[in-house]
């Protein structure tokens, strides 16, 4: 037999249907490359030109698609630019420049740098307020200076909301961008939760939870408000010239009583806390146009920048929750509302003077200011008392009224020298005050010997009356605080004697909180010197009418008496006298004073002709206009 033939070796039996398909596909690719080589080998150089652009192309398309390596941005100076710890990072995917902040994003199959704002924006700090809410400080660099605000945690996490609260104080971002800064900012932090520092910021001046005080927002504590509009009386709480100056321009106040009570009312504001006592109101009223507001200023000035231009001094014309605000700024300091004639409603004024011992606003839904809490001693100034826009029952034993010029007739010039003095000296003995107060209350003993000194003055000032009772304690409060800034070196004048204080407030009757009743007597009084201005039904001729209008009318003889008064007549009169028609209707009517129509609204308003015209009047029961117009025929 001859000898069998053998396989080359390298060779293997194709077995699979798969390995047939590929042995193909393999040929295939190795024709075409033999193919490619062939024709490289035999190219012209025009082919070659255009061959080596091509390689070249894909060459840098490969490239730009390939990692960018981290090391390729630089950090950027955190701890120069804006104090920060010096291990700040820059997180990935991110860098940061002079231009801005900038993020590593995927454009199809290639990644690109995008900017997302147009200067270095950071979270430097972090603060905690009273009831556990958060906020961060931003900061970010504007024409070579740093800008910081404070926001809330939840601004931040809407970009827009930021972008819509900070953008007119120029921050740095488009709209468009503001998701993105938002990732930027919660990443950032993330990545230095370490080295970003914490703390606590204040939304309000005066007592904290913790027993700390803040006079101001200059202070060592970062004082951000609750409200856009508080933000103008924060700030004018600031120190000027010197507690040496203002206490010898305060010297001339020795002989006027009516500044003298507004300036240690201003001192007895801190003291509300230790002695837990509720807010109250001190009011000076007067025709004369002088001295009221120079008064009011001289209060302020314990604590902040009394001018008008500062917003500490407010107004009257606001709404009710503009005062509420205005309130709600302080916890032991005081505040000013002046002008009460400006209000736009005598039920602002009713609604402050009854709703501020509770030290907490009116309860409202719908997105409203609600339950806005405070602390204070409300300063007040009118023409005529702030009690007379009450219509509350007990609203006297609530507020302090002084009813007499502040500076009187012949001090004119002392108003003047005063003035001056304080609207360069001030915001200065508050808080000097308020370090002798925390010196003595910071023992047990220290605290009961406040107490007691306060309680001693209380039992003096009681007076004989149930109201002078109740009005006790807060003219002692004010008592003790000119007692204790004597004591303590602010006021350069010897407190005044517990006498005087009587003689003020705590002898006056209770009558005094009876407005319904006062107000009754003046249009009593009015009534019976102009009885011949009320017509009497069954009058035909017109030529005793008054040039003035017919006050009211009275009924024919023989009917049951009542008397019937044009209300805007009634108002005019109470309005002269310093009353508010509106703050004693209710009273009238609870004491039977007026007729009541139920069947229609308002009641006490009823139908009355005179001559054929008919109109509606106020009709007063004999209980409260006895008037008898036929008695003497």
């Amino acid at each position: 037999m001859g000898a069998r033939a053998r396989r080359p070796r390298g060779r293997c039996r194709v077995t699979t249907e798969a390995d047939v398909k590929a042995f193909e596909a393999f040929r295939r690719q190795k024709a075409r490359e033999e193919k490619a080589r062939a024709a490289l080998e035999g190219a012209n150089d025009e082919e070659m030109r255009l061959f080596l652009e091509w390689k070249a192309q894909r060459e840098q398309e490969s490239a730009e698609k390939a990692p960018i390596p981290r090391q390729s941005a630089p950090e950027y100076p955190y701890s120069e630019t804006f104090g920060m710890d010096p291990r700040t990072a820059t997180p990935e995917p991110y860098k940061v420049n002079r231009a801005g902040v900038h993020v590593l994003q995927m454009f199809g199959q290639t990644q690109r740098w995008s900017q997302i704002t147009y200067a270095p924006l950071v979270i430097t700090k972090a603060y905690t307020d009273a009831d556990g809410k958060q906020s961060v400080e931003l900061a970010w660099t504007d024409r070579g200076k740093v800008v910081r605000r404070v926001v809330s945690r939840e601004a931040v996490v809407r970009g827009r909301e930021l972008i819509k609260s900070l953008g007119g104080d120029g921050l740095p971002v488009l709209e468009g961008d503001a998701r993105e800064v938002e990732r930027w900012l919660a990443t950032f932090e993330a990545e230095n939760v370490e080295t970003i520092p914490t703390g606590y910021v204040a939304r309000y001046l005066g007592w904290q939870p913790d027993g700390t005080f803040v006079s101001g927002p200059d202070g060592d504590t970062r004082v951000e408000v609750a409200y856009e509009e508080q933000k103008g009386a924060a700030a004018a709480h600031r120190q000027k010239g010197s507690l040496a100056a203002w206490r010898t321009g305060i010297a001339q106040l020795e002989g006027y009583p009516v500044p003298r009570v507004v300036l240690a009312a201003s001192f007895a504001a801190p003291l509300l806390r230790p002695l837990a006592m509720p807010s109250f109101t001190v009011d000076i009223s007067s025709r004369s146009t002088r001295g009221k507001t120079t008064c009011l200023q001289c209060g302020l000035s314990v604590w902040a920048d009394p001018s008008e231009d500062a917003r500490a001094l407010a107004s009257w014309r606001t709404t009710l929750i503009g005062a509420e605000k205005h309130l709600n700024l302080v916890r032991g300091l005081v505040t000013a509302l002046d002008e009460t004639m400006t209000a736009e409603s005598p039920e602002i004024v009713n609604s402050i003077l009854y709703d501020l011992p509770k030290n907490e606003g009116k309860l409202r839904g719908g997105g409203w200011p609600s339950g806005l809490q405070w602390q204070t001693v409300l300063l007040s100034t009118g023409e005529r008392p702030a009690l007379s826009y009450s219509t509350h029952q007990g609203a006297a034993a609530r507020v302090l009224s002084l009813t007499r010029s502040p500076f009187g007739e012949n001090g004119g010039a002392v108003a003047v020298s005063l003035r001056e003095c304080i609207l360069d000296n001030h915001g200065t003995a508050g808080p000097e005050f308020v370090r002798r107060l925390l010196e003595q209350t910071s023992t047990p003993e220290g605290l009961a010997s406040l107490r007691a000194e306060h309680e001693a003055l209380r039992e003096q000032l009681l007076g004989t009356t149930d109201m002078t009772g109740r009005r006790a304690p807060k003219v002692a409060a004010v008592a003790l605080a000119e007692i204790l800034a004597h004591r303590w070196g602010l006021l350069p004048y010897t407190p005044l004697p517990v006498e005087r204080w009587q003689g003020m407030f705590t002898e006056v009757a209770d009558e005094s909180d009876n407005r319904p009743e006062m107000a009754m007597d003046v249009l009593r009084a009015y009534v019976a010197s102009h009885g011949a201005h009320l017509y009497r039904q069954g009058q035909s001729t017109r030529d005793d009418q008054p040039h003035s209008g017919w006050l009211g009318l009275v009924p024919t003889p023989g009917s049951p008496p009542w008397v019937a008064i044009a209300p805007e007549k009634a108002r005019r009169v109470l309005a002269d006298a310093g009353y508010s028609l509106d703050a004693v209707l209710q009273g009238w009517i609870d004491a039977g004073y007026l007729e009541l129509m139920k069947s229609q609204r308002p009641p006490h308003l009823i139908k009355k002709k005179i001559l054929g015209a008919q109109a509606r009047y106020l009709v007063f029961t004999p209980e409260g206009i006895d008037y008898q117009p036929y008695a003497s025929e």
